[in-house]
């Protein structure tokens, strides 16, 4: 009687070896599938009927399977979006950042550092400001001025742009508002926390975003010095 059943049993365990050989290879077949497609970041016709029937002939189901694809591919993008922006914030701030440190404490009060935040359309005052308001303190008066800080990687062309058209009029109208002189920080090349060049420019000479490189020569400021505000004339140098 043993040995039957011992028979009976070895027979089971090799149908049961067979399947599970049988099912391997597609089961990997359909992971792969699904692999190349989020490697891809997007999913063609073509791979969606694939992927529709390589999960059928498994027995899986293929409108669910094809549905969370789509969605971790949304996913995906909506986190790389995120990261780009996080990425140009980031450039922003550290030079900002920089920025500020050219303002020696013992002379410069910072009144205002604003922050880009916004959303659906709402955002407060301070964004459409420019970056930093500060104030040269002199004998016991205070001469306020603001400054834009703009930083760029590596210009295309003979022009540099540093802001668009209604940007520019935005700290022009900020300037006579407050009756005070507003500045464009540039910095261009290196990285936003130590570029390679440096132009300070008075929003006043400026009547367009846009400046061609030749122009901007006489805006350019040593990268290693710092800076101080002539009160009399109105000049950041």
């Amino acid at each position: 009687m043993l040995p039957i059943t011992l028979v009976i049993l070895g027979g089971i365990l090799l149908i049961a070896g067979i399947v599970l050989l049988l099912k391997s290879p597609k089961s990997e077949s359909l992971n792969q599938v699904i692999s190349a497609v989020k490697a891809d970041g997007i999913m063609t016709p073509k791979e969606e009927k694939l992927i529709r029937e390589v999960a059928e002939s498994e027995g899986k189901n293929a409108d669910a399977t094809i549905a969370q694809i789509k969605k971790e591919l949304a996913d995906s993008q909506e986190d790389s979006e995120t990261e780009l922006i996080d990425v140009n914030q980031k450039a922003g701030l550290d030079f900002e950042k920089f920025v500020v440190q050219k303002f020696d404490s013992k002379y410069f009060d910072i009144r205002n550092w604003a922050g880009d935040k916004f959303v659906e359309g709402r955002y407060a005052d301070t964004t459409t400001q420019p970056d930093i308001q500060l104030s040269l303190k002199l004998r016991g008066i205070s001469y306020p001025f603001a400054v834009e800080c703009k930083w760029r990687n590596h210009p295309k062309g003979d022009f540099v742009r540093f802001a668009d058209d209604r940007q520019l009029e935005r700290y022009k109208t900020f300037g006579q508002r407050e009756n005070y002189p507003v500045f464009i920080v540039l910095g261009i090349g290196g990285k936003p926390s130590d570029p390679a060049e440096l132009y300070i420019i008075p929003i006043h000479d400026l009547n367009k975003p846009i400046l061609h490189q030749g122009a901007m020569r006489k805006y350019r400021k040593k990268v290693d010095s710092d800076f101080f505000f002539e009160q009399e004339s109105g000049q950041l140098r």
